[in-house]
């Protein structure tokens, strides 16, 4: 509505290595003038589960791979369909207990909080310079976004990893948009932008 050609490839959990697979992917192939890279508290944890596959992480050890994906959409929508087909028939109550139970055991969240999880401070870096590097590679500009999450707002105290990762970006010359200090700083009431003043996207 705003006169600007844009294109979103944001998906619920993808963290920084997902998030470099969409720009050889979507990005290169249509070197738009800019790009718009949304950060997260929790794309860190992300990026942990990610280096897990060593499919994933071709995108960032192998120069030129990649699976054409932007030209393979029929394929794409074929495979889906099938895979959450079957996904579906099995994803039962009994499953998501399962699931839910394994995290309390494995005191997932308490370890998240209290930063026991390994974070792959190295790698971020350099997926970041890889993805600076190929946006230049068309002439283009990438920004990095950071979007603070509900507990820095509601507390006032920084995320553990939120120097970490605007020191890293600034060094490499990405230029960065802070929501923090730009909208959420800036405002008498930031509570006003989460839903009903509770935790959940602005």
């Amino acid at each position: 509505k705003s006169g600007f050609k844009t294109i979103n490839v944001g998906k619920g959990s993808n963290g920084p290595l997902l998030e470099l697979a969409a720009i050889k992917e979507i990005a290169e192939p249509l070197q738009p003038k800019v790009v718009l890279w949304m950060y997260y508290i929790n794309d860190l944890r992300d990026l942990t589960r990610e280096m897990k596959s060593p499919f994933l992480i071709q995108y960032l050890n192998e120069e030129n791979f990649k699976q054409n994906l932007i030209s393979r959409q029929d394929e794409i929508d074929s495979v889906l369909i099938n895979y959450l087909g079957e996904k579906w028939e099995k994803w039962d109550r009994e499953k998501k207990i399962n699931h839910w139970s394994i995290r309390i055991l494995k005191l997932t969240n308490i370890r998240t909080r209290i930063n026991l999880q390994p974070i792959p401070k190295v790698i971020f870096k350099d997926i970041m310079k890889k993805a600076k590097q190929i946006v230049q590679g068309w002439e283009g500009k990438i920004y990095f976004i950071y979007l603070p999450s509900y507990n820095e707002i509601l507390t006032n105290e920084e995320d553990i990893n939120r120097e970490f990762v605007l020191y890293t970006t600034a060094e490499m010359g990405i230029p960065i948009i802070d929501i923090y200090s730009e909208v959420f700083a800036a405002n008498t009431d930031p509570m006003s932008f989460f839903p009903f003043r509770h935790e959940g996207h602005y």
